[in-house]
């Protein structure tokens, strides 16, 4: 996959290599949108890739504090292994909102646009239905 986009996403728009700011923005929707989509799959659901995915938080027989160790990790070790576009990534968990019970993950990283290495952050909000939000923070 090209570190601007994928190949629909380039089809669909080419950012203008003159203006830097559209095609730091154009990459950064293009790695939200891919930080969801990876971030909603479940592990042994994708049959060519066995391991691509999160395990289902709901089955982990832990306490709250382990399943969410457990979260973080493994959220950063698909996030290096299946996005290679973010590197130096750490993922934090933490209570979104008032509620004790929604859950959301932070994850800063580094992301290269244009030959210009720049430090990123994103807010994975973990929805009931088990897809997951992501938004560039």
């Amino acid at each position: 996959m090209s570190r601007e986009g994928s190949l629909f996403e380039r089809l669909l728009k080419e950012p203008d290599a003159s203006d830097p700011l559209d095609r730091e923005s154009c990459v950064m929707r293009s790695v939200s949108a891919h930080l969801g989509k990876m971030l909603s799959v479940r592990v042994g659901s994708v049959q060519t890739v066995p391991d691509y995915g999160l395990p289902d938080l709901n089955d982990m027989k832990l306490s709250l504090n382990e399943t969410l160790t457990q979260a973080r990790v493994a959220i950063e070790a698909l996030i290096q292994r299946y996005e290679p576009r973010l590197t130096d990534v750490v993922v934090t968990a933490f209570n979104e909102g008032n509620d004790p019970l929604r859950r959301a993950f932070g994850i800063k990283a580094s992301l290269e646009v244009g030959g210009v290495k720049r430090a990123v952050k994103f807010t994975a909000n973990l929805g009931s239905s088990g897809e997951v939000r992501v938004i560039h923070t």
